[in-house]
């Protein structure tokens, strides 16, 4: 009919429900009623061991053995760069981390002031590193591949308990070869004496 707009709807419709809900809500994000904190506790940023003097004594006599080899190949600014590291390793390993809040809430991850969806996040595991336990979240962003929430006190199976509602727990996660490098190198070359 000529005269007619057939996209022109005349009757009213009331809204309903769907249209009420924001168009950003994944369905891992609809499904939580209401946003309850599960879990929440206050632990250091990152695991934390005070190093004794041969820590730094090793550190020490490896850059200094290096910054040689690079002045004798006249490489400034390899020297530079390895200055620069040895200070982040020194002040890493020096200065105690801050206290952070770690939350676990129905919608996600809250690390601080950082926020994290669930639908972000893949899989979980623990590790324990320097004697503290750290719970290792894999993410699916580019960065932070991962997350880690150091436990301090807190009880492991509590933890595992509440996430593994909504992630899947990985018994023995996987490795790089990197890691596995770098794993071995620790073990076979400790920069700290472990025989006190």
């Amino acid at each position: 009919m000529p005269g007619k707009n057939p996209r022109k709807n005349t009757s009213k419709e009331s809204p309903s429900k769907e249209s009420a809900q924001p168009d950003f809500l994944t369905p891992k994000m609809s499904e939580a009623e209401e946003i309850r904190t599960l879990f929440s506790w206050q632990a250091p940023a990152r695991p934390f061991r005070k190093k004794d003097r041969s820590y730094y004594t090793t550190i020490a006599i490896i850059v200094i053995l290096l910054v040689l080899i690079a002045l004798l190949a006249k490489e400034f600014l390899l020297i530079g760069v390895l200055l620069s590291l040895t200070f982040v390793a020194y002040v890493l390993a020096f200065v105690p981390p801050g206290m952070l809040n770690y939350r676990i809430s129905t919608q996600g991850i809250i690390i601080g002031e950082d926020f994290y969806f669930w639908h972000l996040l893949d899989s979980f595991w623990f590790k324990e590193k320097d004697g503290i336990k750290v719970l290792h979240i894999q993410t699916r962003l580019r960065f932070p591949g991962q997350l880690m929430l150091v436990l301090g006190s807190q009880d492991e199976d509590k933890v595992k308990k509440t996430v593994s509602r909504f992630l899947p727990y990985i018994e023995i996660p996987y490795r790089s070869w990197m890691e596995k490098w770098s794993e071995g190198l620790q073990k076979h070359f400790p920069l700290e004496n472990t025989h006190r």
